[in-house]
């Protein structure tokens, strides 16, 4: 047998171009993969305050239903009543204060509105609350008593006996 005295062009030592690249991304492919990217696990500051965080007002401080009333006023207006605190008639924003202020969106806020009233006044407080950052509110009916003979009026609590003197 035979060999030729000068190599060929294929008996080089080259290697072929296009192997060479396969070669490159298998190993780039590999290190991708084999590389783990760690990102820091942190709190983001997201803008808002945490309730109760400072000290402040914590739900145990409330009832689960902030009651406001809404009642006829004498003027055609509405009487407002958050609780047990008295706003000023008509003043639907002095409400929404009321609500910022006790900024507890887990508690419900339940509007009990006088049927006298209308839709309009109505949706303007329903509007005011949900302005708040109180998250859970309804509306009902405010319960109508019945006035006795000479009794107390509309809504209220009838005075005690004491309140009204000795009986003659």
């Amino acid at each position: 047998m035979r060999f030729p005295a000068t190599p060929t062009e294929d008996a080089e030592g080259l290697l072929k171009a296009p192997a060479m690249v396969d070669v490159v991304f298998i190993l780039l492919s590999f290190f991708i993969m084999a590389t783990q990217f760690h990102l820091l696990e942190r709190d983001f500051a997201m803008g808002h305050r945490q309730a109760g965080a400072v000290g402040g007002a914590v739900r145990a401080d409330f009832p689960p239903v902030v009651p406001v009333r809404l009642e006829q006023a004498a003027a055609g207006g509405v009487a407002i009543t958050v609780g047990q605190a008295r706003l000023p008639d008509n003043d639907f924003e002095a409400l929404r204060a009321k609500l910022t202020q006790i900024n507890m969106p887990a508690i419900t806020v339940l509007i009990l509105a006088d049927p006298l009233l209308t839709v309009g006044q109505v949706a303007r407080a329903l509007d005011s609350a949900l302005a708040s950052p109180m998250n859970r509110v309804s509306v009902a009916k405010l319960a109508l008593q019945a006035p006795a003979a000479g009794g107390p009026e509309r809504g209220r609590e009838p005075a005690s006996p004491q309140a009204k003197g000795p009986a003659r």
